[in-house]
């Protein structure tokens, strides 16, 4: 019985110690964690765009007058030479003495010789849209053999498509001079009665002539409604094609000088689902920057980036003039490559460092940082795939510190 006792208290001290050590042991940290693993990586530059017509219109009115009411609203369509956007009633006052006839015949000859021009522009614009058309059904049969790489093909498309706006965009210009030149060959309508007639205080009846729509597209503003009298040149509405839109972002200089005309677009935050992207390519860099106040009053140099749709239009249908959007261009691209979350990394002295749980322990790592995206970064040395690695670190963690995921089991 002796031994039964001796172990009985044996036991209940081995017990009474543990729970003494348990009780003043120092308790593992939780801490977030995720692990390495490979994967692609997008390298961009993002920042706010706006949506906005690339030919937009704007009827003014040509001659001192009375504008009759409009009837027109945004939304509205409109046809080349056919809608009615706007009646006029030129002012007694416009009649025009020898001078004033002679410089409107002047001008009516420049806008006849304008409407010529573009008409020229407009066939070459053909002419170079039908090459690019049959180059690209020349290409799109080699690319089948795979004797062409894809970038070949790529960049074939996009030409067929650049030829294809510009050939849209000239016969814009067409429209534009030709409405151009019936604007001023109606400066030269006069009264019906004769000087003497209205000399005499005759009553001078009016000659009302007819705005007319341009070009096809949607009324995008109107900023005379109602009738009333209005000098020349003063603005009535605008007119645009919703179905041609470019986007303009303007990027920080210093982002601006890694983006070349050409590269890939994501566009995001346009108001579909979560998870759409919409397809650009970068037209255009504009070489001229100008200052910016931020919205904590910092002057900021900025730099416009035009963008042109690309791929599937469903999406683009959907958009109108100056909708906001969200732009991400694309830099570089890499697959297969070792990842880790942003929230990992952390500066020691000169040297990107993790911390790595390694059997209930953290565990300073020494890194090599590659390309860094904004949620992840590539790590080309110090860890290897399936790693787990702390996030978001904070001062509380140090290298030998015991630790315990939050995920764990």
């Amino acid at each position: 019985m002796k031994w039964i006792k001796r172990l009985a208290w044996l036991a209940f001290f081995a017990a009474l110690g543990f729970g003494v050590r348990h009780a003043y042991e120092p308790q593992p940290l939780l801490v977030d964690s995720a692990h390495a693993t490979r994967g692609e990586l997008l390298v961009t530059v993002d920042d706010d765009g706006r949506t906005r017509v690339r030919e937009r219109y704007t009827v003014s009115a040509p001659l001192p007058g009375r504008l009759l009411r409009t009837a027109l609203i945004p939304g509205d369509a409109v046809h080349a030479n056919k809608t009615l956007v706007a009646e006029f009633e030129p002012l007694a006052s416009t009649l025009l003495d020898a001078r004033s006839r002679a410089e409107a015949q002047a001008r009516v000859g420049r806008a006849e010789a304008a409407l010529k021009r573009a008409q020229a522009r407009e066939a070459k614009a053909k002419e170079d849209w039908t090459f690019a058309e049959a180059e690209m059904r020349r290409v799109g049969a080699l690319r089948g053999k795979s004797v062409i790489t894809q970038t070949e093909y790529d960049r074939t498309v996009r030409d067929e498509r650049g030829a294809l706006l510009q050939h849209r965009a000239a016969q814009f210009d067409v429209q534009v001079a030709r409405f151009e030149l019936e604007t001023v060959r109606a400066s030269l309508l006069e009264f019906s009665t004769s000087t003497t007639d209205v000399a005499e205080g005759a009553s001078a009846p009016s000659r009302r002539w007819r705005l007319r729509s341009p070009i096809d597209g949607l009324v995008l503003r109107v900023f005379e409604r109602s009738a009333r009298t209005l000098a020349g040149g003063v603005p009535i509405l605008e007119i645009g094609n919703t179905q041609a839109l470019e986007v303009v972002a303007d990027y920080l200089s210093q982002d601006a000088v890694r983006v070349r005309p050409g590269m890939t677009v994501r566009i995001a935050g346009w108001g579909g689902e979560e998870s759409a992207l919409l397809d650009g390519t970068v037209r255009v860099v504009e070489p001229a920057g100008y200052t910016k106040i931020s919205a904590l009053g910092v002057e900021e140099q900025r730099v416009n980036i035009v963008i042109d749709p690309a791929g599937d239009s469903g999406g683009w249908n959907a958009l109108g003039d100056n909708y906001r959007v969200e732009v991400q261009i694309v830099l570089r691209e890499q697959a297969d490559i070792l990842l880790v979350p942003a929230g990992a990394l952390f500066r020691e002295g000169e040297s990107w460092c993790v911390l790595v749980i390694e059997d209930g322990f953290a565990r300073l790592r020494k890194v090599k940082v590659g390309d860094r995206g904004g949620l992840s970064s590539q790590i080309t040395a110090g860890i290897v795939e399936g790693d787990e690695v702390i996030l978001y670190p904070s001062s509380l963690v140090a290298d030998g510190d015991r630790v315990q995921s939050r995920h764990a089991p």
